[in-house]
């Protein structure tokens, strides 16, 4: 995915090397929410995995807490969704937040579908995948600075 604006640069570091390249996108406050529903939504998914680690330990008292957190999540990764789509409006070029939002969160209803389902082996694949993907979108959204205010 290439989100590079029209004033980014080749890298003087050579072909074949990975640079870190910070990104500068207009709309501090969208940039604030977007890495703090995703941070929430992230540590939720973490809790989930706790709280799934409970159940297969044996903890039967985890599936009522397990169930409830699913719904949490979802809510967290739809207002992700949100976050997302709010910077993209900003940013035009910036297209990869939106399309990995909107991934985790059809991912997310498919994990949810699974946990109903019975379907323990790929529910529990699904949520090691889900942990990852959150992540990333943390990780890769603390990449992106904001515009510094005119006269600053």
């Amino acid at each position: 995915m290439d989100d590079t604006p029209s004033e980014g640069a080749r890298s003087p570091a050579g072909a074949g090397t990975t640079v870190m390249t910070v990104r500068t996108v207009d709309g501090r406050g969208r940039l604030a929410l977007l890495r703090l529903v995703a941070a929430l939504a992230c540590l939720e998914t973490l809790v989930q995995g706790l709280l799934a680690g409970m159940l297969l330990n044996g903890d039967v008292d985890a599936i009522d807490p397990h169930g409830v957190n699913a719904y949490v999540v979802e809510l967290l990764v739809f207002l992700q969704v949100v976050a997302a789509l709010l910077l993209w409006r900003r940013n035009r070029w910036l297209t990869w937040p939106p399309k990995a939002a909107v991934g985790i969160l059809l991912a997310t209803f498919t994990q949810t579908a699974l946990g109903l389902g019975g379907s323990l082996a790929a529910h529990v694949t699904l949520g090691v995948a889900l942990c990852a993907m959150e992540t990333a979108l943390v990780l890769r959204a603390f990449t992106l600075r904001a515009e510094s205010p005119a006269g600053a």
